[in-house]
Parts: C-alpha cells; structure tokens; sequence
C-alpha cells in the first residue's frame, strides 16, 4: 500500500470564498516532513502576494490527511507542530478584478497513462488586473516569479511534491446509468517541472 499525503490551502476573502488548493506528496511522515511540506507550500503562495487584495488570504492548514493512493481511503490525519502563517494581499482594494479570472500553474511528471500525459494543474484565482497585460495575457514578471516558486517547491529538499493520478474503471457518464465510476488504483508520479502559461485562466469553482 502506497500512502499519498495532501497539504490543502484555503483561500478566502472574496465573493465565492472559501476556494481550495490541494498538493500532493509522497507519503510525509514525522513532523519534521509536514511542517517542511506547509512551509514550502506556503512560501509559493506567499510569492504572489503582490496581485492579492487587501483582505484576500491563503491559509495552508496544519491538518494533513493520508490517503491510500490505490482506494482513496482516508488512511489518517496528521498535524503540523508548525502551522504557516497566513499569506495576506497586498493590493489596495480600491483595485479592479474579475471574479473567475486568473492563471495556471501546471505540474508536469514527464509521466503517461492510459494514452495521456500525467500532469497537475494548480489555479491562482481569483488575480488582480494587475496581473494582466494590456493584451489579456500573464505579464512576463509574474510568470517568471511563479514558475521560481514552482521551482523552488519541487525543489524542496525535505518533500516529493507528486501528481496522483486516480484510475476509474469508466468515464462519467458511461452506462450502466446512474452508477458512478469506482477507482480501481492510482499511481504517484514525482513533479519533474511546472509550466506557466502566459494567458488567462477560467475557474467556475475554487472547490476543488
């Protein structure tokens, strides 16, 4: 049995709060793994502070929960002897943004499966306007700041940050109607690098 642990990071402050973002890691045991595990979730988010409002915050929660990585079942919880300090905006909120609207960071394992690429996928929304290029695009300064930062977290000498790629054995949808597809095994895949597009990105929920 592979044990994956998940660090979760609550943002709030905004219409629609609270928004989730959830890191996986190759299983954290000990206090000294989890509390190296929040802080370096923490200092990525603590990066882009610069195009948060006043008032907006991401908290990285010192509850970390194990999961089996072939089941999903919740194996234990464990908690942090250190829990991160909150990461507060810094924009005046006499500033504009759009609700929805921000950037992708998008973790990459160099991994396939099932015909595909095992990636991912982490949402900075919502974002100021600031962050925007008059063309609608990323500005070049903050793409080239987070993707230092999502370095810096795979990085982490004391953590494996991984995808964990979740094997269904159906699509949504796929008949028989109304039963749900069941997991049927799962697979870690160590970040080798994360890519910043430079155009906007859409969230219709920060649920997940």
């Amino acid at each position: 049995m592979t044990t994956v642990s998940t660090v979760t990071a609550v943002w709030g402050g905004f219409t629609g709060a609270p928004g989730y973002s959830k890191f996986r890691f190759a299983e954290l045991t000990g206090a000294s793994a989890l509390n190296a595990a929040g802080a370096a979730v923490r200092a990525f988010f603590q990066s882009d502070i610069g195009h948060l409002m006043v008032g907006w915050t991401i908290q990285v929660q010192g509850i970390v929960q194990h999961h089996d990585m072939a089941t999903g079942d919740l194996l234990a919880e464990s908690s942090m002897t250190t829990v991160p300090a909150v990461c507060s905006g810094s924009v005046p909120n006499t500033n504009v943004y759009a609700g929805g609207s921000g950037y992708v960071v998008n973790w990459t394992t160099g991994a396939t499966h099932a015909g595909r690429k095992v990636r991912g996928r982490t949402f900075m929304v919502p974002i100021m306007s600031s962050a925007f290029s008059n063309d609608g695009t990323i500005i070049s300064s903050l793409v080239t700041t987070m993707q230092a930062a999502g370095n810096a977290l795979i990085a982490d000498a004391s953590t494996e940050l991984v995808v964990w790629s979740k094997f269904w054995d159906k699509k949504q949808g796929d008949p028989p109607v109304g039963v749900p597809p069941k997991q049927v095994g799962g697979g870690l895949f160590p970040v080798n690098g994360c890519i910043i597009p430079d155009r906007a990105a859409q969230l219709r929920t920060r649920r997940s």
